[in-house]
């Protein structure tokens, strides 16, 4: 868990960094020869195009900030870039203009300022967006569904069925359900040519 304690740039860029989703840049960002300053940057690694800017809202003046990343937007436009831009705000949330204006250059995140062990976690929740789905845990799959299956088979099962069903199982559902009408249907199939051919006649 990252200490609460931490600057609030800080935590955010220590969730971000430890989900291994992103990295963090040196200060400042250039794009192309244009530098850009903000609290933190962070980018994606492996296949995660995410460009991220941490501000501080208490440090940074708002005006200046709008027009920092519309510069960022254009700068980016230049150089043909396609990473998407999240700008994630900490600190006291701007007016409704102010962020409206922001949203037309990229995804903006105001998160407030943690204080807490509960603010920490409502933190992680908005953070939550920018980072990859957690893999559910493998446990509960089966390694060997064919082997379950056989198990889960009355020990009364015709051993004959038994075995015409799981030589199907590879070819998959449709070719036992095939295999099964082939194995009940036999029998009556077999005492019907009998009473035709007369064999059930005493």
């Amino acid at each position: 868990m990252t200490p609460i304690t931490q600057a609030p740039v800080e935590q955010i860029v220590a969730i971000l960094e430890s989900s291994k989703a992103f990295r963090r840049v040196s200060a400042p960002l250039k794009i192309g020869n244009v530098p850009f300053e903000f609290s933190a940057v962070l980018i994606g690694q492996d296949k995660n195009p995410d460009l991220v800017i941490v501000i501080d809202t208490i440090a940074e003046d708002i005006q200046r900030t709008r027009q920092k990343i519309g510069g960022l937007g254009r700068a980016l436009d230049v150089v043909g870039s396609r990473r998407p831009v999240t700008a994630i705000l900490t600190g006291p949330r701007p007016a409704e203009s102010a962020l409206e204006s922001i949203s037309k250059v990229c995804r903006v995140l105001p998160v407030g300022t943690p204080t807490g062990t509960k603010d920490d976690e409502l933190l992680r929740d908005w953070l939550s967006v920018l980072l990859p789905l957690p893999i559910a845990p493998q446990t509960g799959i089966a390694a060997d569904p064919l082997g379950e299956m056989i198990q889960l088979l009355p020990a009364s099962t015709d051993p004959q069925l038994r075995k015409s069903v799981i030589d199907a199982s590879p070819r998959g559902a449709a070719a036992v359900k095939l295999e099964l009408k082939r194995r009940l249907t036999t029998p009556f199939e077999t005492a019907e040519k009998k009473l035709k051919s007369g064999e059930g006649d005493q």
